[in-house]
């Protein structure tokens, strides 16, 4: 068994993996009848419910601020752990204020409420406070990572979000403990499946990463890496909530570069207004919502993974990455599918349909790998006749074909007719010259920055000097010079 030991770090992060779980939920079958079509083992652990009951829980690891867990925080350890850490130091009288528990979510009171759920899928969206709200799996103890809101600014600077983690892991003994037993229950651990957010847990999940890697040097790590929503082509020096995040999410893509296999980035919501003349065809999404949004990429996410947990499946992240990144100076990679086919799918509702979520440019590709969900017959021509518009051949291009994608009552109602329990999408990991586009975005900004004596204080706020920067950008420009140039005929889509 190739065991996935999966990463979640910051609010959007969570949002989508909680997605993510419960369409993993939906594959459980309860009849001896029935297969599943995953193998549960590899995502899934015995672990304890809120009740002490076994139960099936995720081999996850869930980071984020305590005030975003919901409920979810009032099992979690951090706080017993900061308790015994004040008896050692304090021997005065310790006066302890409790704030009154959060109550159970509208959804899952529903969930209890109701024996039969079917319909639950013609019913309005519940409200959603937290990712937890909606979430259908339990998780396991050690799985919620809840980081002390007074340890972190909403937006931590990149030293202050190394310093984080570096004080959490000694207060909670986290690589030690919580992670080490995750690998410890895997029969064959493989490596990572991360998210993370780089506007809070940039600098946060690069030490992790690093301290990953000093032990786990061969292990395999696929991300996706939810970008900030400040554009580099359109931000000014002067702006320096810009810069920062600007940096910081270049810092990010540059230790991807060095500790991830396959890095996927995402676009920030804010910034999809190219993508949503062709999302609100088929979607009515709030592009303010995280419940909404989440919901959009968790389904690209899944299905483009859905090879690593297939039964009888050979996929594996390594198989992916060596796969895409073919090159071996191509380590990231653009997201893009369709989220809900319209039927009959004809080739042309493919051309028109597809989004990239990375960069919003396939014109040329160097690897493409596709998972379709639920495409029959005549679909399958359509798509076959789409896929042949391109030059690129076995085994640059593969495709794999799934059974549809299942809407759980959690998922929410952002479709523009009546809420299906399941859909029809195609989801698209490639490598591409394009890539080179944004990262030049961020190079270009990055050396405009270092130029500036303007943004002395803004480097200063997170820790780095005008020296740092500059490395920074060179090592930007090495990364994009892997990329070659965008009308290389490498093939073409």
């Amino acid at each position: 068994m190739r065991e996935i030991i999966y990463i979640q770090a910051g609010s959007f992060a969570n949002y989508t993996g909680t997605h993510f779980w419960n369409a993993q939920e939906s594959y459980f079958t309860y009849n001896d009848d029935d297969e599943p079509i995953v193998n549960h083992d590899l995502s899934f652990e015995e672990g304890r419910s809120p009740q002490n009951q076994p139960t099936l829980c995720p081999r996850l690891l869930a980071f984020d601020q305590k005030s975003n867990f919901g409920t979810l925080a009032n099992t979690n350890k951090t706080d017993t752990a900061t308790d015994a850490s004040l008896n050692t130091t304090w021997r005065g009288g310790v006066v302890r204020e409790t704030q009154d528990p959060i109550p159970q979510s509208e959804y899952h009171a529903r969930l209890e409420g109701d024996t039969e759920e079917e319909g639950d899928l013609a019913r309005p969206d519940p409200n959603v406070r937290y990712w937890s709200d909606y979430s259908r799996v339990f998780l396991d103890r050690k799985s919620i990572q809840a980081i002390p809101d007074a340890m972190e600014s909403t937006e931590a600077g990149w030293s202050v979000g190394q310093e984080l983690f570096r004080r959490y892991n000694e207060d909670t003994e986290l690589m030690e403990g919580a992670f080490r037993l995750l690998v410890e229950n895997c029969d064959n651990f493989q490596g990572l499946q991360m998210m993370h957010d780089t506007a809070t847990f940039g600098g946060f999940s690069h030490a992790f990463l690093t301290s990953f890697r000093d032990e786990f040097l061969k292990a395999s790590t696929l991300n996706f890496s939810f970008l900030s929503n400040a554009d580099p082509n359109h931000a000014g020096i002067d702006n320096s909530l810009d810069t920062k995040r600007i940096i910081n999410d270049a810092l990010c893509l540059q230790s991807l570069h060095q500790l991830s296999d396959i890095t996927f980035p995402v676009l920030n919501p804010s910034r999809w207004s190219t993508l949503e003349s062709t999302l609100s065809q088929e979607l009515t999404y709030d592009r303010n919502s995280l419940y909404h949004t989440s919901a959009v990429i968790s389904s690209l996410v899944e299905t483009a993974t859905l090879p690593l947990r297939l039964k009888g499946s050979r996929e594996d992240i390594t198989v992916i990455a060596d796969h895409l990144n073919w090159r071996k100076c191509s380590r990231f990679g653009q997201l893009g599918g369709i989220v809900s086919l319209p039927i009959p799918a004809t080739e042309t509702t493919f051309t028109n349909l597809h989004c990239n979520f990375s960069t919003g440019d396939e014109h040329t590709v160097f690897a493409r790998r596709n998972v379709t969900r639920g495409l029959l017959g005549q679909d399958l021509t359509a798509f076959d006749a789409w896929c042949n518009l391109s030059s690129l051949q076995e085994p640059l291009i593969s495709s794999i074909h799934a059974p549809a994608y299942p809407v759980p009552t959690s998922f929410p109602s952002i479709f523009r007719h009546t809420k299906p329990t399941s859909i029809r999408m195609i989801s698209s990991l490639v490598t591409a010259p394009s890539t080179s586009i944004p990262l030049t975005g961020y190079a270009r900004f990055v050396e405009q920055t270092a130029r500036t004596r303007r943004s002395d204080g803004v480097l200063m706020s997170m820790g780095l000097e005008s020296d740092d920067v500059k490395e920074l950008a060179s090592a930007l420009w090495e990364i994009v010079d892997g990329y070659g140039n965008d009308r290389m005929d490498e093939g073409d889509t």
